[in-house]
């Protein structure tokens, strides 16, 4: 039977964090589909958090027969995410630098995908696949995105493709020491959308400080929450940032926890949060050039232990020296 051609719009998924920090889901965005009308609609919607592409994995001979993503986890594990298609074709598998993002395909298509190349940030892979197809396709994820996963139609053959995505992650240039007790887990704040700035604070805090967390504006304006560091309880205080505004350092009191904590940027220091307590004072500032894009500690039921992670600065010296690290 005939397939129609088939192009879908834009739409929006939710991708499923599997961090089991208790973050609101990202948003990630679905390419248009190239191809048929047949086969099963699938789409690559459940990536855990952290995970970046590590290898396409294309089965293909007379048409594509499947596609596969491979992740590496920020654990060191790798996992294989869903094979879309059929049994058949010969495996090609294009393994991706630390540094290098999928960003695109293209080939031709008919009833069938029947040719794919995989476009990165850094190269194009060759032609895989047949020599038919009725028409020409080329799919780019929007700029300052990377593609995470597949979505399209499949059945026996590829039937249709199109690519899943999210903002692109930059990590931190490097981290402040931490100052506070040595409970709870450790965490770190690795993955920042690329050229976003902290535009909120929210510190939940009592007797002691019970969680922190960096909210951010990205380039198009919307806002993307980082994870809550630290326990539900306290009372909620947000700190806005004027848009040119940036975190250079904090300051407080600590003992067993983060009894207290200032935030300090380049206008001003917010007001102390938490409790009067704590055996010692701390302060601590990051690099000349820099600011803070995140932070770094321990948590559990409060915030145990706080620093910050920071990059360069846009036109300071350390920026135009330093190549950030593009990770999903």
């Amino acid at each position: 039977m005939h397939r129609t051609v088939c192009w879908i719009g834009t739409v929006l998924a939710a991708v499923l964090l599997a961090s089991g920090l208790p973050a609101l889901a990202q948003t990630a965005g679905a390419t248009q589909t190239a191809g048929g009308s047949g086969g099963t609609a699938f789409s690559d919607i459940d990536v855990p958090q952290g995970a970046r592409v590590l290898e396409v994995h294309v089965y293909s001979g007379r048409y594509v027969d499947a596609v596969q993503m491979q992740y590496a986890l920020p654990d060191g594990r790798v996992v294989t995410g869903p094979r879309h298609g059929g049994p058949g074709g010969s495996l090609s598998a294009l393994r991706l630098d630390s540094d290098e993002a999928l960003v695109g395909l293209s080939g031709r298509f008919g009833e069938y995908i029947d040719s794919i190349r995989i476009h990165t940030s850094k190269r194009t892979s060759q032609l895989l696949g047949g020599s038919g197809g009725r028409q020409d396709y080329r799919i780019q994820v929007p700029a300052r995105h990377q593609a995470v996963g597949f979505t399209g139609r499949a059945g026996n053959y590829l039937d249709a493709i199109g690519l899943t995505y999210v903002p692109q992650m930059m990590v931190p240039a490097g981290f402040t020491k931490t100052a506070g007790g040595t409970g709870g887990e450790q965490f770190a704040d690795r993955q920042i959308p690329l050229d976003a700035r902290i535009s909120q604070i929210r510190i939940r805090a009592g007797r002691y400080v019970d969680s922190i967390q960096a909210v951010y504006t990205l380039p198009g304006g919307s806002l993307y929450e980082g994870p809550l560091h630290g326990g539900t309880g306290g009372s909620l205080n947000v700190l806005e940032l004027a848009e040119d505004e940036y975190v250079t350092g904090i300051s407080g009191r600590m003992g067993n926890y983060v009894d207290s904590i200032v935030i300090h940027t380049n206008r001003r220091s917010f007001p102390a949060y938490g409790g009067s307590g704590g055996r010692q004072s701390f302060r601590i500032e990051v690099p000349a050039g820099n600011q803070a894009i995140g932070f770094t500690g321990r948590a559990a039921r409060y915030l145990d232990s706080i620093g910050l992670g920071y990059a360069p600065r846009a036109g300071s010296p350390a920026r135009r020296n330093t190549r950030f690290r593009i990770r999903r």
